[in-house]
């Protein structure tokens, strides 16, 4: 099985033949990353699981919330880009902290599903986004 930083630097390779690039630099505090046009910054000295939760986060920004977000509004943005997270390192084995509880696909029907109670819309965002990322991290689908 990959290891944090092998999930990190595929991530890393899927931003550059997407057309953005990845820093790392100073950020403010309690801010471990952010995305700007089509550049994505991550905060120096994260912990690679901080890194690789962040760079998932904005990954999901970027693909789909570029354009929409002034029209989906940050609240609903930020409640798909949580869902990704909880997907995407589900799918990686890995523990996601805004998780209440672990879920996994093969959970579908449980009480905690990481799309519950968004909007059928913001589903297909998060489904989608998931999809490409895990994609890019060498999952099967």
């Amino acid at each position: 099985m990959a290891t944090i930083l092998e999930h990190i630097g595929a991530l890393e390779t899927y931003v550059a033949r997407q057309g953005a690039s990845l820093t790392r630099a100073a950020l403010p505090d309690g801010v471990h990353a952010r995305i700007s046009t089509d550049r994505i910054v991550l905060r120096a000295g994260l912990t690679p699981e901080q890194e690789l939760l962040g760079l998932v986060h904005e990954l999901t920004h970027w693909l789909v919330h570029r354009e929409a977000a002034a029209r989906l509004g940050r609240t609903v943005c930020e409640y798909e880009a949580e869902a990704v997270e909880t997907l995407v390192l589900s799918r990686l084995g890995l523990n996601c902290p805004q998780a209440s509880t672990p879920w996994n696909a093969a959970h579908l029907h449980e009480e905690c599903a990481p799309t519950d109670h968004l909007l059928a819309a913001s589903v297909v965002r998060v489904r989608w986004v998931s999809a490409r990322l895990c994609e890019a991290l060498g999952l099967a689908p």
